[in-house]
């Protein structure tokens, strides 16, 4: 889960945007930061670390940040800072270049190196975004070939792009609980993620490391899987064509990652059946609805499959955990 970082509503008004200054200082680097009503500034970020990467979700009122020369030499980190909005319209100005973040998903990649000037909130709607924030050296891309897409926007909405703004707002939607131990894989994820989509911009003879080529090839199958885990024709031979490799090919990526291809398309599907009957709204679903909404064709394999996973079959498993959330919802608060 995200962590709370920091919150302006608890702050006296006179407060709030001078210690939201302060917070941006710790997290990125010097930035000052300027807002038409200060004393109505509302701001609040979550954040987690993912190894080399932190990665945050920031909301804030309509504000603007501008870093100079003179606070680059007095302090430069050397970070690249992605930016990700899902609501509100941000400007980026960096190096004589201008990037607007005007629809939900679009990408821009900046550096605390070069002199910056950041406006988010145009037109006077406070935004939602994600930042992540991490060291220039882990890109492993030239760094003269990096600077061409500096402040630059990606549409997040097709390709690489479009994995990358998913995978950061599925980390920071917080929803889910992530280990300690997996969060470093998930900010190289992360990472690979972008190296992949500035080398598809840049010259063709920018190699991507194998190992970032392979991950988010298994990004993408993971993501084709779950969008097509309804279909019952969905199996390894389907799965390696719509991804031009061989069936061989699938089932080493698979291994690679310690589970067979069958065996994690089978837990996906479970998984969408154990949420649905565990779901009060969709109580009333006949059971086989719901095991073949996710591609299951026999109720008795399924049935068989479930209580192999679970420990219930899926009637008691569904009338255990509705009768259970049933309670504390009627439960007095």
């Amino acid at each position: 889960m995200m962590e709370k970082l920091f919150r302006t509503n608890s702050l006296p008004k006179l407060e709030r945007l001078e210690s939201w200054a302060d917070h941006m200082f710790r997290a990125v680097a010097p930035m000052e930061i300027a807002c038409s009503d200060p004393a109505n500034f509302h701001g609040q970020i979550d954040g987690m670390d993912l190894g080399v990467v932190h990665v945050s979700r920031v909301r804030a009122s309509p504000c603007e940040g501008s870093r100079t020369s003179r606070m680059i030499r007095q302090s430069d980190p050397e970070v690249f800072q992605l930016s990700l909005s899902l609501r509100g319209r941000v400007e980026i100005n960096q190096d004589r270049k201008a990037a607007a973040l005007s629809r939900s998903s679009d990408l821009v990649l900046y550096h605390s190196s070069r002199p910056s000037y950041v406006r988010s909130g145009v037109g006077g709607i406070s935004t939602d975004g994600v930042m992540a924030v991490f060291p220039r050296t882990v890109l492993h891309l030239p760094a003269h070939k990096v600077e061409k897409l500096i402040a630059t926007s990606f549409s997040g909405r097709e390709g690489i792009a479009a994995l990358l703004a998913g995978f950061l707002t599925e980390l920071t939607a917080g929803t889910h609980h992530y280990a300690a131990s997996a969060r470093p894989h998930l900010g190289d994820t992360l990472i690979d993620l972008l190296v992949s989509l500035l080398a598809e911009r840049l010259d063709s003879d920018v190699a991507i490391p194998p190992e970032s080529q392979q991950n988010v090839l298994m990004m993408r199958i993971r993501i084709f899987i779950q969008r097509h885990l309804g279909d019952p024709a969905l199996d390894v031979a389907a799965i390696a064509a719509a991804h031009n490799i061989s069936v061989r090919t699938l089932h080493r990526l698979f291994q690679s990652q310690g589970i067979g291809a069958a065996a994690w398309i089978r837990a996906q599907r479970l998984e969408r059946c154990r949420r649905d009957l565990c779901d009060r709204a969709q109580a009333d679903r006949p059971i086989r609805a719901i095991a073949a909404r996710w591609g299951y064709t026999d109720a008795a394999s399924f049935s068989r499959a479930f209580h192999a996973a679970y420990g219930f079959s899926p009637r008691d498993y569904r009338h255990k955990h509705t009768a259970s959330s049933a309670r504390r919802a009627d439960a007095p608060r």
